[in-house]
């Protein structure tokens, strides 16, 4: 296929529905240490960060909409246009430790970078999505939208607040 025809096929979903890119694919891992170091030698890359999300006071995170003080240790590489983030399950309940628990480490889910994220999440959800899990980071926030028997995926749509 083209880049003309792609960037066609593309460009009516990302402007009407307000996806505007594919930004991460992001594995859940048990050990995020040993996942660092060997991602890092596989992308011969240097080793990135290691952080851990904030506390709930400032997530204000929330697992099937219960309140949750389920954490995560986070490590991202940048690729040029894709980024892949581990995720290491930190606490109490999340979507992260669920599916450690039920899969082993594996890939969770596709992030995208989004506008208008109420149109977005109005339209997963007529797809047959359902919110999993939402939170917020400085600057933004996060919603895990399960659509996995619809899309066959777990879907996070990342935002910005408005300034």
């Amino acid at each position: 296929m083209g880049n003309a025809l792609k960037h066609t096929m593309l460009t009516p979903l990302m402007s009407a529905q307000g996806f505007n890119e594919v930004v991460q694919v992001a594995m859940v891992v048990s050990d995020i240490q040993s996942a660092v170091k060997l991602w890092a030698s596989v992308l011969k890359v240097k080793e990135p960060e290691i952080v851990e999300t904030d506390e709930w006071e400032k997530t204000n995170m929330t697992f099937r909409g219960v309140p949750s003080r389920g954490r995560a240790k986070l490590a991202f590489f940048r690729l040029g246009n894709i980024t892949i983030e581990l995720i290491q399950p930190v606490g109490g309940p999340s979507t992260w430790s669920e599916f450690l628990e039920k899969h082993g480490p594996g890939i969770h889910h596709i992030a995208f970078n989004v506008g208008n994220v109420d149109e977005v999440l109005r339209m997963l959800k007529e797809a047959g999505g359902l919110i999993e899990q939402e939170g917020k980071f400085k600057g933004g926030g996060y919603i895990y939208v399960d659509a996995r028997r619809s899309l066959g995926a777990m879907i996070e749509l990342l935002y910005r607040e408005p300034t």
